[in-house]
């Protein structure tokens, strides 16, 4: 038997400029931020505000709303804010992509500090020899 698709659960709030998001952000609730960003801009804001600090999920989908909610922020000449703070699951997504710094993010100064140079003095100990800026490394095999 072939499981039923999980409904993915998404509170949107929206009001003038602002946009609350909690719950899991995915290809089923995507639709619903972008009305909510569409309603938002329909007052003209000078700032469109999405605070996604209740955002528990995230995927290809959800990140796509987020910058698309950015595009359509810059189309109808309002600035664009997206505040935290993050969910681990959240921050993940967006370094893997390198879309944390082009939403207006910076990274969380816990995930700078020892913890990174303790990773990478592991990865260097290992025989990985390159190291990339968001904590990916590449191993170097000689043939």
């Amino acid at each position: 038997m072939i499981p039923l698709p999980r409904q993915s659960p998404l509170t949107v709030v929206a009001g003038h400029g602002l946009v609350r998001l909690a719950g899991e952000l995915d290809v089923a609730t995507a639709p619903a931020v972008r009305d909510a960003v569409r309603q938002s801009l329909d007052s003209h804001p000078a700032l469109l505000r999405i605070d996604i600090s209740g955002v528990s999920f995230c995927d290809c989908s959800g990140l796509r709303a987020l910058l698309w909610a950015k595009a359509e922020a810059a189309r109808a000449e309002a600035g664009f804010h997206l505040s935290g703070p993050l969910q681990p699951v959240v921050a993940r997504v967006l370094d893997a992509t390198a879309t944390t710094a082009h939403l207006g993010l910076t990274p969380r100064p816990a995930e700078r500090g020892p913890r990174r140079r303790e990773q990478r003095r592991r990865a260097a100990a290992s025989g990985i020899a390159r190291h990339f800026g968001n904590g990916v490394a590449a191993q170097v095999v000689a043939r």
